[in-house]
This record gives structure tokens, C-alpha cells and sequence, in this order.
């Protein structure tokens, strides 16, 4: 090969090898965070809690079912933040991720929050790598991972439902999420509800989602959502458990982090096909060659071949010709990526990139485009 034409390849595979964000649709990495989903404890076999969060004191009736006063849906929950003659008196519910949070990413955590009592910027998110359920600090010592004091719309005293939206920044060994009162300082005097001496707080319809459009849930969050669900104690068989561990070491839960998607982009030029035809020029091969080497180290899901032509001559001739050029890079891709699942498509000359009425227009305009999806 020519020494020009191989430094034309080369400067055409950096040119055109760009990074582009992959539009993925979010998805909470909480499980039931409408809590309509109800647990059946294995114990006496009934619907007092929700799927996937436990409370910190068992068989407290945390749990409730009222159409009218849920956020939305049928069910919320509550927590005690103190109680009017019982020192320090503190309830939380926590739950497992689906996934671990990648270090230094950002994720949107949402809920909507209620209560009677000018309470709520003490109200805090911890997130830990263990089970809260096992904590061995003393609660009111803890400092959270946030407080609603940080949500972007501080929460004011209102007995109606409040939408706050906290934006976390992680730290990357994220498995557990817990909700509680954080205060220093303990609550004194009386509820000022007739014959009521919990000072509640109450929680609807919670989320935690990447902020990152390229980053998604884990490829095992099934599995961690049924060993989740399947976890049923909440009465005495939970209060032995939280016991017995107690008394052990702490375990620390690694969990799968999310996945980061983005799409590597590639464009073949016109001159890398033979003139008028879709058989690849030997010229071509080095370009691809190239483009499977650098992708080779990364775990590909996915290749979108792209033909297009100029506007020159029969529409439906063109997009038989992009089509033809696109399987031509797709077989020969295909070898070296025998696991990613390929898609073909021809738009003919529907998205030119330059003008068509100039010789050069009309030549950027007949090419392949190559879309790899990857993971990290």
C-alpha cells in the first residue's frame, strides 16, 4: 500500500472515531419504591410490611394502606423521629440496592415526605456497604450521607406530601440505603396530637437514578432483586437475626456497579468501496482492522451498520447499493466480534451530511457508518 493512502486511512479512523452519549431510559435502582408491593412474612403469614425494606424495630406497624392519604397508590410508610417521654426513641427502614453506585458518578434520589412537626431538615439518606439492619454505631452519633437540609427545594413545615429531589455524588461503595432521623439533639415535650407521642415522619414513591443518560441498571439486578424479596423475616425470626449479628463482625456487600453504555462511531468513506460497487477495496480492511483492534479490549453488546449515498440517480437503486455496502462491513466485522448482536439498515440519500449539488458533498455523502455499543 501506498505510504499517502495509509496515512489517509489512519487520519480518516481518528477523524471519525468519535465518542457520541448513548440515550438509555433510566431505571431506580430501589426496588418497590411505591411500597405497594407487600411482603407475606414467614412467620405468621401476612401482608404487614412492604417488599424490600425492613425496619430497624420488628414488628412495628410501620406500614400502612389509605388511598387518601398515600402520595400515590394505596401504601406509605412512617418513621419515628422521637417520642415525646422515651429519650432518643428512633426508627429507620432500609433497604439493598440493585446495583453498586460507580465512584464519583451522581445520582438523583427523589422521594415525597410528610409530617405534622417542623421536623423534616434533620431527616437524612445514609448510604452504607453493609446492612444497616447489623449497625453497630449508636444511631443519634451517625451522620448520614445526606440530609434533606441538601435537597435543591429545602422542605418546609406542610402536612401536605412534598416532592425533594437530592443530587449524591458517590463514593463507590454504596450497597445500602437507609432512611431515618439524624438528628444530634433529641426531641423534647409533647407531640401536640391528642393522646399521640410519636413525632412522625412519612414516606411515598422513593427512586435513585443515574444522572449520567449513558449509565444503566446491571445486567444481574434480577438476581438481587429476588434475594431481596426473598427475605421475609419481620417479626421475632428478624429481631434474632439483627441480634445474632450484631455479635459478628461487620460484613461488607460488593455489589455489581451500574453499567456505563456509550457507542463508538465510525464513518467508511466512499473511496474504501470499489467505484459504483459494494465490495470492500482492499484499502478497506486496514480501516476496519484497525477499528476491531482498538474495540477489541471492551465488551461490545451491539453493532449498527449504516448505508448512505449520494442523490445522484434512483432512490430505491441507492438504498439498495447503502444496504449492500452495509452487510459488506457487517460480514466482515462479524468475525471478529462473534458475540455482539449486528443490525443493517439503508436510508439511501435521506441524511446527507454535506451538499449534494458539489462532487465533494456528494462524495462525504456516500458512506457506511458504524455504531459500536459498549460497555465498561
Amino acid at each position: 500500500m501506498y505510504p499517502g493512502l495509509r496515512y489517509g486511512i489512519m487520519r480518516l479512523l481518528y477523524v471519525f472515531l468519535l465518542i457520541i452519549p448513548a440515550k438509555l431510559s433510566a431505571q431506580s435502582l430501589l426496588v418497590n419504591g411505591g411500597f405497594e408491593e407487600e411482603n407475606i412474612c414467614t412467620e405468621y403469614n401476612v401482608n404487614c410490611a412492604p417488599e424490600g425494606w425492613i425496619y430497624t424495630v420488628p414488628s412495628f406497624n410501620y406500614y400502612f394502606r389509605d388511598a387518601k392519604l398515600a402520595h400515590t397508590g394505596f401504601h406509605f410508610i412512617s418513621l419515628i423521629a422521637a417520642h415525646s417521654s422515651k429519650e432518643f426513641h428512633r426508627t429507620f427502614v432500609r433497604s439493598r440496592l440493585l446495583c453498586g453506585l460507580r465512584k464519583g458518578k451522581t445520582y438523583s434520589l427523589q422521594f415525597f415526605i410528610k409530617s405534622r412537626h417542623p421536623i423534616l431538615d434533620s431527616v437524612g439518606i445514609y448510604f452504607t456497604p453493609y446492612d444497616f439492619l447489623f449497625e453497630k454505631k449508636v444511631y443519634r452519633k451517625i451522620k448520614p450521607s445526606l440530609y434533606l437540609a441538601d435537597a435543591t427545594g429545602k422542605p418546609i413545615k406542610d402536612t401536605n406530601w412534598q416532592r425533594v429531589t437530592i443530587d449524591y455524588r458517590a463514593n463507590g461503595d454504596e450497597s445500602f440505603i437507609t432512611l431515618g432521623y439524624f438528628a444530634n439533639n433529641d426531641i423534647k415535650g409533647p407531640t401536640g396530637i391528642h393522646l399521640e407521642n410519636h413525632f412522625y415522619v412519612l414516606f411515598d414513591d422513593i427512586s435513585l437514578i443515574p444522572t449520567d443518560p449513558n449509565e444503566s441498571i446491571c445486567d444481574d439486578w434480577q438476581q438481587t432483586q429476588d434475594e431481596i424479596y426473598n427475605q421475609s423475616e419481620r417479626h421475632e425470626f428478624l429481631d434474632r437475626l439483627v441480634k445474632y449479628n450484631r455479635s459478628k463482625p461487620i460484613k461488607y456487600l460488593k455489589s455489581t456497579p451500574t453499567m456505563v453504555q456509550k457507542i463508538d462511531t465510525a464513518v467508511l468513506p466512499d473511496i474504501l468501496f470499489k467505484t459504483g460497487s459494494a465490495n470492500l477495496s482492499e484499502s478497506s480492511y486496514q480501516f476496519l482492522d484497525s477499528i476491531c483492534n482498538l474495540m477489541s479490549k471492551t465488551k461490545v453488546d451491539s453493532i449498527v451498520v449504516e448505508g448512505h449515498t449520494d442523490s445522484i440517480g434512483n432512490f430505491d437503486q441507492n438504498k439498495v447499493l447503502g444496504s449492500e455496502r452495509a452487510n459488506s462491513v457487517m460480514n466482515y466485522m462479524r468475525a471478529r466480534f462473534p458475540n455482539a448482536h449486528f443490525f443493517v439498515r439503508s436510508w439511501s440519500s435521506i441524511k446527507p451530511v454535506a451538499d449534494n449539488r458539489t462532487p465533494v458533498g456528494r462524495q462525504k455523502n456516500r458512506r457506511v457508518e458504524i455504531y459500536l455499543y459498549t460497555r465498561e
